[in-house]
């Protein structure tokens, strides 16, 4: 295309229909894929084991390249598109130029979007909310940002037309600081540890939507809304006020994702207020927008891309006012890390900015020659998208609702699990509907009538634009007139930003890591620090904290609340926003390496209503072969919290010196009424009434298959799937009779040195019912009768081979005892059957201190061993 004189705009508009239809194309296939993604995503919350051994499709890469798709394929690319067919029109001029709008393209779709896909579905990612394609990918962005203001930025500066119309004001601040934001928040934070790295993420994770989606967002409603009702924007006044309120308050709200968190509070309230602000600009502005629309509610319900941007300002009213109550402290105390935050996001990037984006992209297409439009395609697909979305967040926003609720409690984390399930159904088939949608808009942009070039249109929609720009008042004209203003302004309110909740804060963080870190605190090893990266290349702060916030329902549940120092050698920083699974800032020491093991190997194996996904390319073809990379993941897994048990953080220990009651009046949060351990276990005893024991026992057995079948199989057999991995192997249940004592204490406080965990989280009525099934499948066969000979042969025995183990009484307190985990069996509690006791003496028990005695003991010896051992049960 040949170059044209200044002055002459239509040289280079031939040119420009082809860079709007590449971009639309590309917009369609990112948002095809990015939906298939989503749907895929949501039903494994119900089919976890569904393409469960393709790495490249493990849910947490999924959702890496689910969220940076919607950001840069579908909105960018939309966008984009957008401005190639508005900014000749505000400006009065073409844009930059055509070659540069070419090069723009391919790095944007392959530098960025496809380079990003493939990296982190191939394992190469970052862990950062809203940032999680790599480095290298982070450049490219930056490259695309760089050439998207130059494409842009620089005609809108150089526009001939007496005045900027406000949707040119939202084009130049959203490329402009998102070019100097986006390096920020995607690097400082990948180098800079823990608390203080999650002050630049929480920056990011609002700029992101904040000085891009929503500024480009707006400048589309600023845009269609005259040009389609024929009405100039009811006040240019108020659309620069909100202008300038959105990039004074949006940045500043970042830190609102981290409430109750070891950041500065000032950094935190700061936040809260400035979301709360910006919940009354987004009523000026919303206002603004609909007063505009006055009297013409015919034509925005006969239009469907003015419809969409309809439909994407109201839902951005919506979402913002949810967004500042959310961000309150009591409703973010209930609400956050829940399903509640996944609707609200949804509805922000499908609502608002996908609505909007539609509708611009929409109106954009019909008027550029060489596209086709199908208005019966477009219908459809706004009414499939609005039916999808209205269910989906009614639907996460229950869920979330339930979920906060069941957290408060005492209950264990799987109820919250189970509690869900309907919901993620309802969010898979309101998904379907949702790309239903999308595929419609697809069929909207690609079939139907050719659009053939029609100058008036074309001239009418751009004027109308610009109807009314000239409005003045007294005294406000620096509002849009004064270039200097705005960029100084502009970059002043971007550095305050940084400033406010960023640098002052990480100054403020280095002092009292400083203060509080204790001495003797230690980096992690090789290994651990491995299975850091495999922990984020898979994803799996997507669904685990790591983060326990000062609140009671999470120290109750996860233990003492984590501190700035214990983080300061993560970077990047692995927070998260949500929690499906529970948090693990305080796993380390919790469960055993086989455990984590089998676990990593097919969750439902030993959690068998466990929604998450296997990671079978971790081993090599079995639980039992684990790779290097498993055992880094798990070694990185037992790294979790140790640094605060060494601290004497997560033990017994005494109050602070502070009064509790001072420190409640002042608001600040105290754990001084919330126990950290379980304390000592209570006995079931099921000397019951009749037909309770019976009803405990249904009951039981109804937990057993949820919560043990998994390791002890469906029969209580120690045959489960998990066993094979597991050493020692789950206790065959129905070879030995417990007592309710037994029972009780390893149900309260597991069994050390194996793979059983404490299950004091379930309720008393579920504790008592598992002792009650138990007792249901023990052997009946009573104590054996021995002779004063056989006796005194057996004690003799006993006391010469078993009694430093087992002591001299067979109660398990040898002087061995101590050093074994397993610890010794006490056989005045648990009474095996005679062929398990032979079994055991002659082959040994794997896993424990227990040897092989064949060949050691006459089978007449083992025999005699056998009987005594079981004569000791009920003993006091």
């Amino acid at each position: 295309m040949s170059r044209t004189n200044e002055g002459r705009p239509s040289g280079d508009m031939p040119t420009i229909p082809a860079l709007i239809r590449w971009h639309g194309y590309a917009a369609l296939a990112s948002v095809l894929y990015v939906a298939g993604l989503g749907l895929v995503m949501s039903i494994r919350f119900h089919a976890p084991g569904w393409l469960g051994d393709i790495p490249w499709l493990s849910w947490g890469r999924l959702r890496y390249a689910h969220t940076q798709g919607l950001f840069f394929g579908w909105l960018g690319n939309a966008f984009l598109a957008f401005l190639y067919f508005v900014v000749p029109r505000l400006a009065a001029r073409p844009v930059t130029g055509v070659r540069l709008g070419w090069a723009l393209f391919a790095v944007w779709n392959g530098l960025l979007v496809l380079a990003g896909w493939g990296l982190v579905q191939a394992g190469v990612s970052q862990p950062l909310e809203w940032a999680e394609f790599p480095l290298p990918v982070d450049g490219a962005a930056t490259l695309g940002l760089l050439l998207a203001v130059a494409q842009f930025v620089v005609p809108l500066l150089r526009a001939r037309v007496p005045s900027l119309y406000v949707s040119a004001w939202y084009i130049l601040g959203g490329l402009t600081f998102t070019l100097l934001a986006y390096p920020v928040g995607n690097v400082v934070p990948e180098y800079l540890p823990g608390a203080r790295g999650a002050t630049f993420s929480g920056l990011w994770i609002h700029d992101a939507v904040g000085l891009f989606v929503t500024p480009l967002a707006l400048a589309i409603a600023y845009a269609v809304i005259p040009a389609v009702s024929g009405r100039p924007i009811f006040s240019h006044f108020l659309s620069m006020i909100g202008f300038w309120l959105l990039f004074l308050l949006y940045p500043l709200n970042g830190t609102h994702h981290y409430v109750f968190s070891s950041i500065p509070m000032e950094a935190q309230k700061g936040a809260i207020v400035a979301s709360v602000y910006l919940g009354v600009d987004v009523i000026l502005v919303v206002t603004n927008l609909l007063l505009s629309l006055r009297g013409r509610s015919a034509v925005v319900g006969s239009d469907i891309p003015l419809l969409y941007v309809w439909t994407g300002t109201v839902a951005y009213l919506v979402v913002s006012l949810q967004g500042s109550a959310q961000s309150i402290m009591p409703l973010n105390r209930f609400t956050h890390f829940t399903d509640w935050v996944i609707g609200h996001s949804h509805l922000a990037m499908i609502g608002f900015a996908s609505f909007t984006a539609l509708g611009g992209l929409l109106h954009a297409w019909r008027l550029t020659p060489g596209c086709r439009y199908n208005r019966a395609a477009a219908g459809w697909s706004f009414w499939l998208l609005s039916l999808g979305l209205a269910a989906m967040v009614l639907d996460l926003t229950a869920a979330g609702l339930v979920q906060g609720q069941l957290w408060r409690g005492d209950l264990p984390w799987m109820d919250s699990v189970r509690a869900s399930a309907p919901f993620w159904w309802a969010r898979s088939i309101s998904g379907g509907v949702v790309l239903a949608g999308f595929l419609a808009v697809v069929t909207s942009m690609t079939t139907g009538p050719l659009v053939v070039p029609a100058p008036g249109r074309e001239a009418d929609a751009g004027s109308a634009q610009q109807d009314g720009a000239e409005e003045e008042v007294a005294g406000a004209r620096w509002l849009k007139d004064a270039y200097v203003l705005v960029a100084g302004a502009g970059v002043g309110l971007f550095a305050f930003s940084f400033v406010v909740l960023g640098l002052w804060p990480n100054r403020d963080l280095r002092d009292q890591i400083a203060r509080t870190r204790p001495t003797g605190s230690g980096a992690m090893s090789a290994s651990e620090a491995r299975g850091r990266l495999v922990y984020a290349r898979e994803g799996c702060m997507n669904c685990h904290s790591q983060l326990v916030r000062f609140t009671e329902e999470d120290v109750r549940r996860f233990g003492p609340a984590s501190r700035a120092w214990e983080g300061d050698g993560d970077a990047p920083q692995m927070w998260g926003t949500r929690r499906i699974g529970p948090d693990l800032a305080r796993e380390g020491g919790r469960r055993p390496r086989d455990w984590q093991l089998a676990h990593l190997w097919n969750p439902r194996h030993v959690v068998p209503d466990s929604i998450m996904p296997g990671y079978p390319w971790l081993f090599d073809g079995s639980p039992t072969r684990p790779r290097s990379e498993a055992l880094d993941l798990v070694n990185y897994l037992g790294s979790l919290g140790r640094d605060a048990r060494l601290a004497g953080l997560s033990g017994p220990g005494p109050l602070p010196g502070r009064d509790p009651e001072e420190e409640r009046r002042k608001g600040m949060f105290c754990d001084c009424s919330i126990p950290r351990t379980a304390g000592k276990a209570p006995i079931w005893d099921m000397a019951l009434a009749v037909g309770e024991g019976d009803r405990f026992a249904r009951r039981g057995a109804g937990v057993f298959a949820r919560d043990c079948a998994g390791c002890h199989g469906p029969e209580g057999r120690g045959d489960g799937p998990a066993a094979v991995a597991l050493t020692p192997a789950p206790r065959d249940l129905t070879v030995a009779r417990f007592s309710d004592r037994r029972l009780s204490e390893s149900l309260w406080n597991g069994i050390r040195g194996s793979s059983m965990p404490p299950w004091n989280d379930l309720t008393a009525g579920d504790l008592r019912g598992l002792v009650a099934f138990l007792g249901t499948i023990a052997p009946s066969d009573p104590s054996p009768e021995l002779d004063a000979e056989e006796r005194a042969a057996a004690r003799g025995l006993f006391a010469r081979q078993c009694a430093v183990c087992h002591g001299p009484e067979g109660r398990g307190d040898g002087p061995s005892a101590a050093i074994l985990a397993p610890i010794p069996t006490d056989f005045h509690e648990v009474r095996p059957t005679t062929a398990y006791a032979e079994s055991a003496l002659a082959r040994g028990v794997r896993g424990s201190a227990m040897p092989r005695w064949a060949g050691k003991l006459t089978p007449e010896e083992q025999k005699l061993l056998a009987r005594y051992v079981r004569s000791f049960f009920g003993k006091e």
